[in-house]
């Protein structure tokens, strides 16, 4: 799982490289999670955890975009802030904030594609916990979980490529798993809604397929989590 920020006021802009990730997406099969906003404001609004790869413009005509690398900045170092810009003035400004690069309109899905494949490398810093049961010890990406189900007295997580048995309940699951892109759903469920696809009455299907159901008692919560998540 690739998550990856679009922040430019420019509409075309935001079309351009949110077609460069799926095409990416269609290329490679991996699965890539757009988050797109048109100002900063809403970004910082939104922005309780760790992206893989922002793109973001400068000149903006609100808060300006350096000072919204900064406040990234203050609250995650590792994520890779690719610059928007029309303009050569801009492009000192961006290593005061350590940004990754800067892109000089019109865009270009080359560099686009560089950018990207070196978030992959970064990708290794995201947060893990060890799983162990009787089979082994698993080194598990929090954002891989695609969810987490109640199996009889134990419980199980399905990742982007393993389904892996544990014997937490799934009450430990939720107060370990703290990113705000988890809800529980469901008593049986816990879900990762950065697979998100839709919400049809009272299932959420994520973007691999699966339906995950949503209990009436849950659904408020697990809506309001969605809008929290992508709203723009």
């Amino acid at each position: 799982m690739l998550l990856i920020g679009i922040c430019d006021g420019d509409t075309a802009v935001r079309i351009m490289l949110g077609d460069f990730i799926r095409r990416y997406r269609d290329e490679t099969g991996l699965t890539v999670q757009i988050l797109a906003y048109d100002n900063g404001e809403k970004l910082l609004l939104h922005y309780p955890f760790e992206m893989d790869l922002i793109f973001l413009e400068i000149p903006f005509t609100g808060m300006k975009g350096i000072e919204i690398a900064r406040r990234i900045r203050e609250v995650d170092t590792h994520v890779g802030i690719v610059f928007l810009t029309s303009v050569f003035s801009h492009v000192f400004e961006a290593y005061e904030v350590r940004a990754s690069n800067y892109f000089i309109k019109p865009l270009k899905y080359s560099r686009f594609l560089k950018e990207v494949e070196q978030a992959r490398t970064r990708r290794g810093q995201n947060r893990f916990f060890l799983e162990s049961n009787n089979t082994g010890v698993y080194k598990i990406y929090t954002k891989t979980i695609r969810y987490i189900e109640t199996e009889g007295h134990n419980t199980r997580i399905h990742t982007e490529t393993d389904s892996i048995l544990c014997h937490k309940h799934l009450k430990e699951h939720q107060q370990l798993l703290f990113e705000p892109y988890f809800v529980r759903c469901h008593t049986g469920f816990i879900v990762n809604l950065l697979f998100f696809e839709k919400l049809e009455r009272n299932d959420l299907i994520l973007s691999t397929g699966e339906k995950i159901p949503v209990s009436r008692q849950r659904k408020k919560e697990t809506v309001n989590k969605i809008k929290d998540l992508y709203s723009q």
